[in-house]
């Protein structure tokens, strides 16, 4: 049995701040209080858009450096390319998961676009691709 005391974490929404910071110019963003429950193995968000999109200049091709990336979208939709996949329009709903350094662009999201992010490790080099 682990000696370490447990850690634990508890987001309510009521005291939360949403910062404009974070891997998408057009989200703002509310910590979940993972990377401190977990010491930086995992982070976890909810992003929701704050601004009307601009195509080709809030995400163009870029990659992260992660071991696991899941994107759950709570409300709204999106729409992205990913190497290996393609074009794919998430809604309410879906789901998508990666591991790896993975070309991506996101082209598209609806006014009300909110979406669950969870990432091992919390913090990750994202690296903008130039395709000239």
């Amino acid at each position: 049995m682990s000696t370490s005391k447990p850690k634990i974490a508890c987001s309510h929404l009521a005291d939360s701040q949403w910062e404009r910071k974070g891997l998408r110019g057009f989200l703002e963003y509310r910590d979940l209080g993972v990377v401190e429950a977990t010491e930086g193995r995992f982070g976890a968000n909810v992003g929701r858009a704050f601004q009307a999109f601009k195509p080709g200049a809030d995400a163009p091709m870029h990659y992260h450096t992660v071991g696991f990336h899941l994107t759950y979208v709570l409300k709204g939709w999106s729409r992205s390319y990913y190497e290996g996949l393609g074009e794919v329009v998430l809604r309410a709903g879906d789901c998508l998961t990666y591991e790896g350094e993975i070309p991506q662009a996101h082209l598209e999201y609806s006014e009300d676009f909110e979406v669950l992010q969870v990432t091992m490790p919390a913090d990750f080099p994202t690296v903008p691709i130039d395709r000239k």
